[in-house]
C-alpha cells in the first residue's frame, strides 16, 4: 500500500500540549498549516482530563509533512508543540521499533493509539489498552469470530456494545500494520539473500580467476607465494 493512498499518511500526532490550552486555540495552530478534517484531543476516560497529545487529520498528506515541518516547535502557552506524522513508525520507517516481535506477543500502546487514530468513529481509550495487549494471533482469532457471526447475533451485541464496532475496525487496522511491517522485513531478508548469494559468486569466480592464475605461473617455471 502506498503511501500516499493510506489516510494514516495525512494523520499528524502532537504532542507537548500545554493542559490549559482551549481546544480552539490548538485547531487555530495546526489550521495555519492548512485546513484540517479532524482533531481528536486525547483524554483519559476516567477524569476526563487531558493527556497532553492530539490526532490531527489533514486533507492530504502533502500538507501533513508541511506540518511536520512546520508546525514541529510552535510555541502554544509556555510549550513547542511536537509534532510528527502519527504512522511514520510502522510505514517502513521505524521497523527497529517493532524489531522480530512475534505473532504471540503484544502489538504494544504505541501501535494500539496509532490504529486508534485511524478509526472513522470516536475511539476508546478502554479499548485501545485492551488491543495493545493482544498478540496479532489474538487479533486475528477474535476479528475472525465477531465477523463470522450470524447477523442477529451481530446486531445483538452492536446494540449492547455500541464500541463492538470500533473495537473490529481498530483491530483491523493494527493486524494491517502487522502485515505491512511482515511484508518489509520478508523484502529485506530476501533483498538480503540475493546480496549474499552476488558475493557467494563474486567470491568463486575470484577463487577461479586465481587458481588459473597460479596454474599458468606455475607453468612458466615462476615460484608462486
Amino acid at each position: 500500500m502506498e503511501l500516499s493512498n493510506c489516510r494514516c499518511s495525512r494523520v499528524v500526532y502532537v504532542g507537548n500540549i500545554p493542559f490549559h490550552a482551549a481546544e480552539t486555540e490548538l485547531r487555530d495552530a495546526c489550521e495555519l498549516i492548512g485546513p484540517i478534517l479532524s482533531l481528536r484531543v486525547a483524554t483519559d476516560p476516567a477524569t476526563g482530563k487531558r493527556k497532553g497529545y492530539a490526532f490531527v487529520e489533514y486533507a492530504d498528506d502533502e500538507t501533513a509533512r508541511s506540518a511536520c515541518r512546520n508546525l514541529d516547535g510552535h510555541f502554544l502557552r509556555g510549550r513547542n508543540l511536537r509534532v510528527g506524522l502519527a504512522g511514520r513508525q510502522s510505514q517502513g520507517q521505524g521497523q527497529g521499533r517493532r524489531g522480530r516481535r512475534g505473532d504471540d506477543d503484544p502489538v504494544g500502546i504505541e501501535d494500539a493509539v496509532h490504529a486508534a487514530s485511524l478509526v472513522a468513529g470516536r475511539p476508546v481509550d478502554s479499548v485501545t489498552r485492551y488491543l495493545a495487549a493482544r498478540s496479532p494471533r489474538e487479533l486475528r482469532q477474535m476479528v475472525a469470530t465477531l465477523e463470522g457471526l450470524d447477523p442477529d447475533t451481530a446486531s445483538l451485541l452492536k446494540e449492547h456494545l455500541p464500541e463492538l464496532a470500533t473495537l473490529v475496525e481498530q483491530a483491523n487496522h493494527l493486524l494491517h500494520m502487522d502485515d505491512a511491517a511482515k511484508e518489509i522485513r520478508d523484502k529485506k531478508r530476501m533483498a538480503s539473500t540475493v546480496d549474499d548469494s552476488h558475493a557467494a559468486a563474486k567470491l568463486r569466480k575470484t577463487m577461479e580467476d586465481g587458481g588459473s592464475f597460479k596454474s599458468a605461473v606455475s607453468a612458466a617455471g615462476v615460484p608462486c607465494f
